[in-house]
């Protein structure tokens, strides 16, 4: 009785974990480049069974496994690219492919797929935030005129060779820290590979998320709390029968 609690409890703890992660992803459905999160869920580790007393000169015999629930062993982060919308404007960018576009933030360099750029009032190129977008040769300063971004991220005003974007591919995408705005962190030791993309201008990438998936993975997730929930009711009233009741004289 008292295992049924723990793994009620446990699947309990589950779920709420899977709703917190995809309350944020619908939070985050119309940020640009935002790439949802999934749970990963593992059982936890199974103790052997054993029959009592075992068999052939008191060897214990082992039954087969008991499982203690499930717990989230971490998040996955979906690299699936988001669809493109045509905007139309010229310091919007976004990726046919692998890569993110280099920042520099108050924290350090970071990583994005949210190309919504603009200038600041030194005319460098910034992020809707503030931070400055990192080129080849540093901080990227527009003059005024036509500016025009190509499918490598060579960036041209009036004509003229101004920077390129400095764009980064990882071969393991998986060691990428999430950090805040469709912002992600590296390691200093992450393997990069060369970009093999195309950087579109005038379009935006939106979020992975789909509002129906997620909201059909809420409502599972919510019908399967309340059921955990209900379970350790059930459980709580058997064993206050067992307490209250088994064994006493009548």
């Amino acid at each position: 009785m008292i295992r049924g609690l723990y793994t009620a409890a446990a699947g309990m703890m589950v779920e709420a974990a899977r709703q917190e992660i995809i309350t944020h992803n619908l939070a985050n459905s119309e940020t640009h480049g935002f790439k949802k999160d999934l749970a990963v869920q593992l059982t936890q580790t199974a103790v052997p069974l054993v029959r009592a007393g075992g068999t052939g000169g008191g060897k214990r015999q082992v039954l087969g496994t008991l499982d203690w629930g499930v717990l989230v062993a971490g998040v996955h982060t979906s690299g699936e690219q988001g669809s493109l919308q045509e905007t139309g404007r010229t310091l919007d960018l976004a990726f046919s492919g692998d890569g993110f576009f280099t920042v520099d933030t108050p924290r350090g360099v970071r990583y994005t797929r949210n190309g919504a750029f603009t200038v600041d009032a030194e005319r460098f190129l910034v992020t809707k935030n503030g931070d400055r977008v990192l080129g080849n040769g540093g901080y990227i300063r527009l003059p005024e005129g036509e500016t025009v971004i190509d499918e490598a991220g060579r960036i041209y005003t009036n004509g003229v060779f101004i920077d390129q974007l400095q764009l980064a591919v990882f071969s393991d995408p998986s060691v990428l820290q999430k950090d805040r705005d469709a912002l992600f962190a590296a390691p200093d030791d992450a393997e990069t590979l060369p970009f093999s993309g195309q950087v579109r201008q005038g379009f935006l990438e939106s979020s992975n998320v789909s509002l129906a998936e997620e909201m059909v993975r809420m409502l599972a997730a919510l019908r399967a709390y309340e059921a955990n929930q209900r379970v350790i009711q059930v459980q709580n009233e058997i064993l206050g029968k067992a307490v209250n009741e088994v064994g006493t004289l009548r």
